[in-house]
């Protein structure tokens, strides 16, 4: 099991750690149970683990080597009999950090007056205003992945980027109506 890809544990129904993959010792502290790993607003969570349906999936707060809380998918497989757990952790740190990256760069090319590099001018009214359309159903399909991670975002502390990327969303669709 050392040599799986990604960060997987084996678990025992106490969530002791009875197995881990080589990613594992890279992202997290050694530690003998799963707990101690799980953020403390997290572990209730983590409990009911073993009155859910398996395989199943969930979001939890960990802590890593290089963060106190950080954002995973949990994909898990709880096998009853054998009183043995199997989870499958899945940063999700970094679609956050892509989004914002994306939003920041569309806010500068506004802000600097590039608006023609997020929506290219062209010399008929037609092509402009269809290309102002694509981007506010490009803002209306940004603002409903903002709402499917937003729990994510709850859960992580981070609600108030959830708000700010509405308001710029709002501005720039507001800046585009005109």
């Amino acid at each position: 099991m050392y040599r799986i890809p990604v960060p997987y544990f084996k678990l025992r129904g106490d969530f002791s750690i009875l197995d881990v993959s080589k990613e594992v010792t890279h992202l997290f502290y050694p530690v003998t149970s799963f707990l101690h790993l799980v953020d403390s607003e997290s572990r209730n969570k983590i409990k009911r683990l073993l009155n859910v349906p398996s395989p199943g999936k969930m979001e939890l707060n960990l802590k890593t080597i290089e963060s106190p809380t950080t954002l995973f998918t949990i994909h898990f497989n709880y096998q009853q009999k054998e009183d043995t757990i199997h989870l499958v952790c899945l940063n999700e740190t970094d679609s956050y950090n892509h989004i914002h990256f994306e939003f920041q760069q569309i806010r500068e090319k506004i802000q600097s007056g590039s608006w023609e590099k997020v929506i290219p001018k062209e010399t008929e009214d037609t092509t402009h205003n269809f290309n102002l359309q694509q981007a506010s159903r490009k803002i209306s399909t940004i603002n409903d992945l903002l709402n499917i991670i937003q729990y994510d975002l709850q859960s992580a502390g981070k609600e108030e980027y959830a708000e700010l990327i509405r308001s710029e969303l709002a501005d720039i669709k507001e800046y585009i109506s005109k």
